[in-house]
C-alpha cells in the first residue's frame, strides 16, 4: 500500500474549526489516506503570490504553499474546462477521453460527453473502496457530460453569468462533508467557480483592487466577455486594467475562502494525513496575445497553471520539472498502491514529490480549442510549438527565455519546429483514429448557462 495516514483524526478540533457538532474524539484508524483535489476554474498561476503575481491576491494560499511541493510548469491539456476536466480525471488527453469534442446535430453545436470507456478517478477511488464526493457549479461539470462518473454524492448547483454558488458556499458544503467521515479515507472534489466570467467579486474583495482605478465605461459586475470576444467592444487600455483588476478581486475572494479550507484541514491533521492537490483547470487571457476569456489559443496564460500538493512524505519545496495534468490520476494511484492506468500518456508524480526521482523525458501536449481555428501544442522543455490546424502554421517559443511568448522563433530553429511539428501531426493521426464522440442533448436550462458563459451560440 502507498502513504500511511494510521493514526487517527482530530475530530473535535475539527468541529470546532467548522462550527459544526462535534464528532467522537477517538475515530477508527485507516491504512490509506483521504484524496482531496481542489481545482479553481479558470485561475492562471501568474495571477498568484506563490507564482509572482503583481496584486496581492492569494496571502492565505501563499502561506499555505511554503509547506507544500509547488510545481513551476505545470500544464492543462486544454484551454477550458470540460475537456480539461475530464482529462484531470482520466489520465487521458481530450483527443483520447473525447469530452469536449465540437459536433454539429441538426444544425446545433453540441458537446460530446466523456466517453463510457475510460474509467474516472472518482470510479478507481469507489472501486478501490473510497467513499466519494464532488462539489461544483460550472455548466460543463454538469452530470450529463460524464464527469460525474464515480461519485457517490455530486453537489452540483449550476452557475451562469449571473448567478453561481461562490466560494464560501463551496467551502461550507465541502467542510460539512468531511466533518461526516469520521477519519475513514475518501476522495473529495472541490471545484470553486469565482474567478470565471462574470467578474462579480463580493464583499470584502470588492474594490479592492479596482477601486483606485479609472474605469471608463466599466463597472462591476463585468460582463462584456460575449461581445469582446465578437469583436464588438474594444476596451481602453485603463479599461483593460479595471478588467484585470476585477479579475484578481475574484482570486482574492477565492483565497479568503482557502484561507478558511486549509485552517480546517491544518486544525484536523487532514493537511498533513492526505493527499492534497491544488491546481485550476485552465487560465484565462487578459489581452496578453491580443484575446479575451479562454477557450481559443494555446499560449501559456491558458494553459500554464498552479499545481501545489501537500501529503505524507510529500517533499516542501520548488519543482522546475515540466507536467500535466493528466499526470494527477496516475500520482494518486500511485501513492494509493492502485493498479496503474495502462493507456495513460500521463505520469505519476508521487516519486518525484516523495523522492526526488527524475521523470522520464517526454513531450508535453494541449488540444481542443474551443473557439477560432483548430489548434494542438506540443512542449519538449522549453520550446513549445502551437500549430494551427487548419492554416498549417508553426509558432515556436522558448518559454525558458521568452516566458510571454512574444518571439516566434519558427523560421530561425527550423529543425526544432520540424520535431515538435511532428509530434503534433502524430497525435492528431492518433485523435482520428478513435471512436466517434457522442453529442449530449442538453436540457434548455444547461442550454442557456452555456450560452450566457459563451460555449455555445
Amino acid at each position: 500500500m502507498g502513504a500511511q495516514w494510521c493514526r487517527a483524526m482530530g475530530a473535535v478540533a475539527l468541529g470546532v474549526a467548522l462550527a459544526l457538532p462535534a464528532v467522537a474524539d477517538e475515530l477508527p484508524t485507516c491504512s490509506s489516506p483521504p484524496v482531496i483535489l481542489i481545482v479553481v476554474d479558470t485561475l492562471r498561476a501568474d495571477h498568484l503570490g506563490t507564482y509572482g503575481a503583481v496584486r496581492f491576491t492569494s496571502p492565505e494560499l501563499d502561506a499555505y504553499a511554503r509547506r507544500a511541493a509547488v510545481f513551476e510548469h505545470a500544464y492543462a491539456p486544454s484551454p477550458w474546462t470540460l475537456p480539461s476536466m475530464a482529462s484531470i480525471f482520466t489520465g487521458l488527453l481530450p483527443s483520447q477521453h473525447g469530452a469536449g469534442a465540437l459536433l454539429t446535430v441538426d444544425n446545433k453545436v453540441l458537446f460530446a460527453r466523456l466517453d463510457n470507456g475510460p474509467p474516472t478517478l472518482g470510479e478507481r477511488l469507489h472501486a478501490f473502496g473510497y467513499p466519494t464526493q464532488a462539489v461544483a457549479g460550472n455548466p460543463n461539470m454538469h452530470p450529463r457530460f460524464g464527469v460525474a462518473r464515480g461519485f457517490d454524492g455530486y453537489d452540483y448547483r449550476a452557475g451562469d453569468m449571473a448567478h453561481i454558488r461562490r466560494a464560501d458556499a463551496v467551502v461550507d458544503r465541502s467542510l460539512q462533508w468531511i466533518a461526516g467521515r469520521r477519519g475513514a479515507p475518501f476522495f473529495l472534489l472541490i471545484h470553486f467557480f469565482d474567478p470565471h466570467m462574470n467578474y462579480d467579486p463580493p464583499p470584502p474583495v470588492r474594490g479592492r483592487f479596482t477601486g483606485g482605478l479609472p474605469s471608463g465605461r466599466l463597472s462591476l459586475p463585468f460582463a462584456e466577455s460575449a461581445r469582446i470576444r465578437a469583436g464588438r467592444v474594444w476596451l481602453s487600455v485603463e479599461e483593460e486594467e479595471f478588467v484585470r483588476a476585477a479579475y484578481d478581486e475574484e482570486i482574492a475572494f477565492v483565497d479568503l475562502q482557502l484561507g478558511r479550507l486549509f485552517a480546517a484541514l491544518d486544525t484536523s491533521g487532514l493537511l498533513q494525513q492526505a493527499i492534497v492537490i491544488f491546481t485550476a483547470d485552465h487560465g484565462e487571457e487578459l489581452w496578453d496575445h491580443n484575446g479575451f476569456e479562454h477557450g481559443h489559443t494555446l499560449y501559456d496564460e491558458l494553459l500554464r497553471v498552479p499545481l501545489i500538493v501537500w501529503g505524507p512524505g510529500v517533499q516542501p519545496g520548488r519543482i522546475e520539472t515540466p507536467v500535466s495534468l493528466i499526470d494527477l490520476t496516475p500520482t494518486v494511484l500511485d501513492a494509493l498502491g492502485a493498479v496503474p492506468i495502462g493507456e495513460s500518456p500521463g505520469v505519476s508524480l508521487w516519486p518525484l514529490l516523495t523522492r526526488g526521482a527524475g521523470l522520464p523525458q517526454r513531450t508535453l501536449f494541449a488540444e481542443r480549442t474551443r473557439y477560432g481555428p483548430d489548434r494542438a501544442a506540443a512542449l519538449q522543455w522549453p520550446y513549445k510549438v502551437i500549430v494551427d490546424l487548419n492554416a498549417k502554421t508553426e509558432e515556436l517559443f522558448d518559454l525558458a527565455e521568452d516566458p510571454a511568448e512574444r518571439t516566434n522563433l519558427s523560421a530561425t530553429h527550423p529543425a526544432t519546429t520540424a520535431s515538435l511539428a511532428a509530434a503534433v501531426a502524430d497525435r492528431v493521426a492518433q485523435r482520428r483514429t478513435r471512436t466517434a464522440p457522442q453529442a449530449v442533448t442538453l436540457d434548455s436550462a444547461t442550454r442557456e448557462r452555456l450560452q450566457s458563459l459563451g460555449y455555445l451560440e
